[in-house]
């Protein structure tokens, strides 16, 4: 993980909950940066979501927890991290957890935006159709999204349409995207509050095909 401590939540908590979400996953659970991505998503979006609907993506009802204490207390950070992307948000330091992964050949390490971009893709998932169907309809939405869009792309988080060449991005380049991403996640939030979603919008299925879309497998940070 990045150094960042969210609004809400101290480094030792942090600590805590990155190694529950580690423990769970080599069984395809989310790591903490990917947490940290949906939930993202789920406060910027188009339509509100209820921690019912996005705990199911985090906690594997099948794994459950060793006891009822520790229930209480992994669900009580997960609900702390959401409000601390809210608050964030509202404070204008919204900034996002990035994982770390090892240089090859190096006791080094970089940061990847991998698990934060699939994280933030089950969010928008949540509601792919309002997603999709306006991303489709103004090209605003797309633009304001090209940070996470070119660091999922060059994270291998989704594919090129079949016939097209995504091109890695430069070390520059990449940096820059990292550096970006907050400000596009503030302004996507903010092109929702002003443009919300019609009561026809999301109605007709999905749309043609998704922007962002999680892939098999699982990132090992």
């Amino acid at each position: 993980m990045n150094e960042t401590v969210p609004y809400g939540l101290d480094a030792g908590e942090l600590d805590e909950l990155h190694e529950f979400l580690g423990r769970r996953a080599e069984a395809g659970g989310l790591m903490l940066d990917a947490v940290h991505g949906l939930l993202t998503a789920v406060v910027i979006g188009p339509d509100p979501i209820s921690a019912s609907e996005w705990l199911g993506h985090v906690i594997d009802q099948e794994q459950g927890f060793e006891s009822e204490d520790e229930a209480n207390r992994i669900l009580a950070l997960l609900i702390r991290l959401y409000n601390s992307v809210v608050q964030e948000l509202d404070a204008l330091s919204y900034q996002p957890i990035f994982g770390e992964v090892e240089i090859a050949d190096s006791d080094d390490t970089e940061l990847s935006a991998r698990g934060w971009c699939e994280g933030f893709s089950i969010g928008v998932d949540l509601r792919s159709a309002l997603w999709e169907g306006r991303m489709q309809q103004d090209s605003e939405l797309l633009e304001l999204l090209n940070p996470v869009i070119a660091l999922a792309a060059d994270e291998d988080v989704f594919e090129a349409i079949e016939g097209e060449s995504i091109d890695p991005l430069s070390d520059e380049d990449f940096e820059a995207a990292l550096n970006e991403v907050a400000g596009a996640v503030a302004d996507v939030q903010q092109y929702w509050r002003n443009k919300p979603p019609e009561i026809s919008e999301g109605l007709g299925g999905p749309g043609r095909r998704p922007v962002l879309r999680k892939r098999g497998g699982h990132w090992l940070h």
